[in-house]
């Protein structure tokens, strides 16, 4: 019995190598959060601009039918964000009043940056436009672990060109469906809200080429 789950685990191996290229994922891009979250209230609230200033990521990638015309590629990156806020307490709806049709006032406030984290394992189809040129599209589970542990789901297109047998580039974007901003605060009562969503340039370098 032992010789038969051996003999299974080789050949499953072997199929397995024949079919999987891998190798080190590096990217950096930049971020967009879908909404600021600013909040006019009659009680004191606070409101927040937030820019992303910029995100990092590094990782690994499998793929899989690297030779076919079309094949998966599977990603597990973990991604580094710098996002500059500013922090105010929202106007009271009597000062709303007060300000001219067109104005916009900002009271004053604080600024501070958030570390974002995230961690994901991003599974894309992709079909060869030419030998070197290829288009996909997929969804990325993602798990926040800094400032606050949030899970996200993420749909995401890419476009990749292979420069040589051991160089490829790509251009990714990745929509966030749920509202992560609220959880970074105490409470989503705090007013911000938003998505997140990058533009993400990345080299990729096989080690194992099939």
């Amino acid at each position: 019995m032992k010789k038969v789950l051996f003999l299974l685990l080789l050949i499953s191996s072997s199929v397995f190598a024949q079919k999987v290229e891998h190798g080190l994922l590096v990217g950096g891009g930049v971020g967009f959060p879908m909404q600021d979250g600013s909040v006019y209230s009659p009680e004191p609230r606070y409101g927040y601009i937030n820019d992303v200033k910029g995100n990092g990521m590094i990782g690994y990638r499998f793929r899989f039918l690297p030779q076919q015309q079309s094949f998966i590629d599977l990603d597990a990156t973990i991604g580094f964000q710098g996002m500059q806020v500013y922090k105010y307490k929202a106007a009271q709806l009597g000062d709303i009043d007060k300000v001219k049709p067109g104005d916009y006032v900002i009271p004053p406030g604080e600024s501070f940056t958030d570390f974002i984290m995230p961690i994901s394992v991003t599974a894309t189809w992709n079909y060869r436009i030419t030998d070197k040129f290829h288009a996909g599209f997929g969804a990325a589970p993602t798990l926040y672990v800094q400032p606050q542990t949030v899970f996200d789901v993420s749909i995401v297109a890419k476009l990749g060109y292979r420069i040589s047998k051991r160089c490829e580039l790509g251009l990714s974007y990745q929509y966030g469906l749920l509202d992560v901003l609220k959880h970074f605060n105490v409470g989503p009562a705090m007013g911000r809200r938003g998505h997140f969503s990058d533009l993400m340039l990345s080299v990729y370098i096989p080690f194992s080429i099939k």
